[in-house]
């Protein structure tokens, strides 16, 4: 977030996402254009929602509470400039944990705002009704924003097909 705020501050939002994740930036843009918010300045923090989850405590005890806040799983999540700006301010004041999805949760708890559930967010691959058919077919993706867990071959090839190329 400090990056973006020195590097890029006039940039309306963010995509971070690992880089096994095969993204289709049309519907982002779409997406987007529908939120009414076209320059970034009002809260957006979108992805696959986790909620109330646990730490699991064996050894190290990383997180004071029994409970996470409402976070989006760090395989992938869109925001805007204003929440990217929030989150790095309110992270000046929040202890920094090691797992960077709960940690931007806390931040977005400390500020007041929450994270939203896109249906298009796969954190998991993406079901595949059957093996004998094309799993790269574009129209599998025609409603998602992003897939977890897709090898480099697969994300040029789905990109490939999606834009019409091969």
């Amino acid at each position: 977030m400090e990056w973006l705020e020195r590097w890029c501050p006039n940039a309306h939002f963010l995509l971070n996402r690992d880089d096994d994740i095969f993204t289709n930036t049309d519907n982002m843009v779409e997406y987007l254009k529908g939120q009414g918010d076209v320059d970034g300045n009002k809260h957006l923090f979108v992805g696959s929602l986790a909620f109330y989850l646990g730490p699991i405590r064996k050894r190290v005890q990383v997180h004071e509470s029994d409970r996470y806040p409402p976070y989006c799983g760090g395989c992938g999540f869109l925001l805007s400039r204003f929440t990217a700006r929030t989150i790095h301010n309110m992270s000046q004041s929040i202890t920094l944990m090691p797992i960077d999805d709960v940690y931007i949760g806390m931040c977005l708890e400390k500020a007041g705002l929450k994270p939203e559930s896109h249906m298009g967010v796969r954190t998991t691959a993406l079901y595949i009704p059957s093996q004998k058919v094309d799993s790269f077919d574009p129209c599998y993706y025609r409603e998602i924003l992003l897939v977890h867990r897709f090898l480099p071959y697969q994300i040029f090839s789905c990109g490939m097909k999606f834009t019409g190329m091969i």
